[in-house]
């Protein structure tokens, strides 16, 4: 994958803002991984669109017929883990077994066939086109050839408060802890953010926001692809329960604009 061929940055980290032309303000993330080959808008960009389409069209017509999912699940998978959420066991199906899983490869910066303002209904979506591959933690990482993890993406869900602000060119999120009654570790994706902004390398970001619209799909919210962020600061501060949490603070990549 291009992406493993690429050279990481220095290793220093930087909050150095600079200004875009519309008067934005901006950070540049250097050494994307990126393959210079797989511009948006081509016609390969186009191709992965439409696959993506056809993936999510499948997808989403196994949550509307729960019979078809059962018997794909049984021939497929042999029934394990059944007590597994639908939207996920629907998700496993055209992953693992469909061949209809689009960007299977975790890899950091955009992703081929997705736009900002892409919205989808359910996490499981989000692993099928391969924005987020995990289908519940916040914050998706991969390990590198030399054991360095990185962040490729984060959703924020709301589940546990974890981002703070957030508007068009900032986010303040919370780090991963899955005991609130203990002090979170920089470890696994705290650790990943940490090094994202050692080494400059952007992230995606997705929100989760109400969409009353959604109610006929068995659900009121929708994700959001906001763009390439970049992890400029963090830190650890006393969260609600009295334990120690980190906090990171992300710009949007001058780089983010698909």
């Amino acid at each position: 994958m291009a992406a493993l061929r690429q050279k990481l940055g220095n290793g220093k980290s930087s909050s150095k803002l600079n200004r875009a032309k519309d008067g934005k303000r901006v950070i540049t993330c250097t050494g994307l991984f990126r393959d210079d080959k797989e511009k948006p808008f081509t016609a390969k960009w186009y191709e992965t669109r439409r696959n993506i389409k056809k993936a999510l069209s499948f997808y989403r017509e196994l949550l509307d017929n729960k019979k078809l999912l059962n018997k794909l699940w049984q021939e497929h998978e042999n029934g394990r883990n059944s007590g597994l959420k639908v939207h996920i066991r629907a998700a496993k199906v055209v992953v693992r077994t469909m061949g209809k899983w689009v960007n299977t490869s975790k890899q950091i910066g955009p992703i081929s066939g997705t736009k900002i303002g892409d919205h989808f209904y359910w996490r499981g979506e989000l692993s099928i086109v391969g924005l987020h591959h995990e289908f519940q933690r916040g914050i998706d990482y991969m390990k590198l050839i030399n054991g360095k993890i990185l962040a490729t993406s984060i959703v924020d869900s709301g589940r546990y408060d974890n981002a703070d602000e957030i508007c068009s060119d900032k986010l303040v999120y919370c780090g991963e802890g899955d005991n609130p009654n203990k002090d979170q570790k920089l470890a696994r994706g705290n650790l990943a953010l940490k090094n994202n902004m050692d080494d400059k390398m952007p992230l995606r970001v997705i929100r989760k926001v109400n969409d009353d619209g959604s109610g006929d799909r068995g659900c009121n919210y929708k994700f959001v692809y906001e763009g390439l962020f970049c992890v400029t600061e963090y830190w650890k501060e006393k969260g609600k329960f009295g334990k120690e949490i980190y906090k990171f603070l992300l710009r949007k990549c001058e780089e983010g604009d698909r």
